[in-house]
């Protein structure tokens, strides 16, 4: 898959084992630009540990790691033998969670899956993701995700290719929630986006409602523009208080199972 790389829908066919760059700017190595523990994400994920991997095939304008996180080569090189030994540690200091973010940690399968097989016991690997990768990523994860955070951005093709430069992006990642679903426990986020409740959240919580009720939700409204959004109209401010209310009565209205 890295000599004609088929990680993310784009399937640009770049041969990554080479060194030659994809369009996300990848090859072949897994860099890592920031690593913490947190106490900040849903109760189940914590103490979570959490690793940013850089690199990702997405251009969200309001992105709060952009444009760091968009770099193929910041931070450290990820040595597989070395990460597993941190992961390690990390679980034996109590880390419920590793927590692999980026970026988007999907475009480093291959790194994820050399971790997995030189750790001495399973880790507790998440993957926090966009959803954009192909079936055959979810596939080859089943037995090494211990569970999935997914990010589900926007409710319309028409969002994701103006906020974020992505196509076929709805047919795409309801496809993958259903399929990664199947096969590890999950978490769908969406962050409530200025101006965006008719185009993106309701579509969203309604697709939810009907197709994932047994699935945890978490509507995130801490919404801050990040990176390139203050030139968006729409996405250059926060979010108001009748926005916020509106999104939380649709949930309670269609019943979607919340995360704590």
């Amino acid at each position: 898959m890295l000599r004609s790389c088929r990680l993310c829908e784009k399937r640009c066919g770049v041969d990554r084992a080479a060194g030659e760059p994809a369009p996300c700017g990848l090859g072949d190595q897994t860099w890592c630009f920031k690593r913490h523990v947190s106490y900040a994400e849903e109760i189940d994920l914590l103490p979570s540990y959490m690793v940013y991997l850089g690199g990702c095939n997405f251009r969200c304008r309001f992105c709060v790691q952009g444009p760091t996180c968009f770099a193929p080569r910041v931070g450290h090189r990820v040595q597989p033998t070395d990460a597993a030994l941190d992961f390690e540690r990390m679980v034996a200091r109590g880390a419920r969670t590793i927590n692999l973010l980026g970026g988007e940690p999907s475009l480093h399968l291959h790194t994820i899956l050399e971790i997995a097989a030189v750790a001495a016991e399973p880790l507790p690997l998440l993957i926090n993701s966009n959803m954009y990768m192909t079936p055959e990523v979810i596939d080859l994860l089943e037995g090494v995700a211990g569970m999935y955070v997914a990010d589900f951005k926007f409710g319309c093709d028409g969002c994701a290719r103006d906020i974020a430069g992505i196509d076929r992006y709805m047919e795409v990642v309801t496809r993958n929630l259903l399929r990664a679903s199947e096969q590890a426990p999950m978490i769908v986020r969406h962050l409530l986006m200025p101006g965006h409740l008719e185009c993106c959240f309701k579509p969203v919580a309604r697709w939810m409602a009907e197709h994932l009720t047994d699935v945890q939700f978490s509507l995130m409204t801490g919404y801050v523009p990040a990176w390139r959004a203050c030139s968006d109209e729409r996405l250059g401010r926060t979010l108001t208080t009748e926005e916020c209310e509106e999104a939380e009565a649709l949930v309670t209205t269609l019943g979607l199972r919340r995360s704590s």
